[in-house]
Parts: structure tokens; C-alpha cells; sequence
């Protein structure tokens, strides 16, 4: 299976109170830092940020940029935008599918991206469920969910969590989830000063 990697970076990071991609994160950047283990285990690492007004901080030479057809429309929008360029883009190779994440996941792995593609099965997505929520922006969708997230978007929804219901996904419940990885580590983000803080100091 050829799997590539959406990482979406458009958001305002309100939370935060600055733009969480240029946070400073081991030498580098959380955003450069995100691209650089997808590089290890995905291709191609496919950046959709909000706009060219945005700065992006620099990032792996290998790494492709677009930009959100629909700014500021929540990350399901920005998931058919990368979709759409790697369908667009034959040059790049036909992907099954694609892993997606956003840039503030400090403790993300190659290891954990592989083994959530192997999850995937026959199904067109595989979607983490931990603390009684379903994680999509750390989960793996098939190409052929496009569609799909087009009626989505048609009908006004915004949230990815919407996927797993018009699709065929695997959820993987906690207890799987901590079979892999027993403190989910691999789920936390960063959205506020608090939990950067944190991931900086190797916590979480």
C-alpha cells in the first residue's frame, strides 16, 4: 500500500496565541519537526497551509506546500484540498492512502504512522478512539473517501469525525490503542501554552 501524509497547518491556533507551526521544537520547528518524521515513513509529505499571506517556517527540501481552497473552514475542508492534489498530481504517484495529522504532535512517530496503516485493512479509513473521543487528525483514509467528504462538506459539515460515519472505518478503541503505545503519546498535540511547554520538556 502507498501511503502519503497530509499534514494540515491553516489553522489560527487561538489557543495557543501564536502560530503553533513556527513554535520552536527540538532545533527546529514543530511544523519542520512533524514533516521531517512523516519523510522517514510517508511520501509525499503534502503541507496544506491557510493561504500565501501565511509564513511558513522552513521545512525538509522534500516537502510540497499547498493552499486551503476553502480558508479558515476547519481541517475536513483541508483534508479534500490535500486529497485533491495528490489525485491532481500523477506525478507523484497514485497514493491508496493518506496518514493525517496536524502540525503540533510533538511525540508522533514512524513507528506509530506504520502501524496505523497496517490497521487500515480493506477498510477505507482507521480512526484512534482514546479518552472517548475519535481522533481524525491522527488517523490513515483511503483517496476513495473523497467523495465522501465532498456530500460531507456539500451538507455544511465540518468536522472530520463525520468520516467514520459515511465511510467504511475501523475505530480502534483505547485498549488497542495502549497495546501499541500504553501512554498515548502518540496522540498528544499541543494547543496550548501549557501542553507546549510540556512536550518541550518531554512530558505528556
Amino acid at each position: 500500500m502507498l501511503v502519503g501524509s497530509l499534514i494540515l497547518a491553516g489553522g489560527r491556533s487561538r489557543r495557543m496565541g501564536k502560530p503553533k507551526e513556527s513554535l520552536p521544537f527540538r532545533g527546529g520547528t514543530l511544523l519542520g519537526h512533524t514533516a521531517e518524521i512523516l519523510l522517514d515513513c510517508t511520501w509525499p509529505v503534502l503541507v496544506v497551509a491557510r493561504g500565501d499571506s501565511q509564513q511558513l517556517p522552513p521545512l525538509p527540501v522534500e516537502t510540497l506546500v499547498t493552499h486551503d481552497e476553502r480558508p479558515d473552514q476547519g481541517p475536513l475542508a483541508a483534508i479534500a484540498t490535500g486529497m485533491r492534489f495528490l489525485r491532481a498530481h500523477k506525478e507523484l504517484g497514485d497514493k491508496d492512502a493518506v496518514f493525517v495529522t496536524g502540525c503540533d504532535a510533538p511525540f508522533l512517530t514512524a513507528d506509530a504512522v506504520g502501524w496505523l496503516a497496517y490497521q487500515l485493512g480493506d477498510q477505507q479509513a482507521v480512526v484512534p478512539r482514546a479518552m472517548e473521543r475519535l481522533q481524525p487528525l491522527c488517523a490513515v483514509y483511503r483517496i476513495d473517501c473523497l467523495p465522501a467528504i465532498e456530500d460531507l462538506l456539500r451538507s455544511g459539515i465540518e468536522t472530520p469525525r463525520s468520516i467514520v460515519e459515511k465511510t467504511t472505518a475501523r475505530v480502534l478503541d483505547e485498549d488497542a490503542l495502549r497495546r501499541f503505545d500504553p501512554e498515548l503519546r502518540f496522540l498528544r498535540t499541543c494547543n496550548t501554552p501549557e501542553e507546549y511547554d510540556a512536550a518541550c520538556h518531554g512530558e505528556g
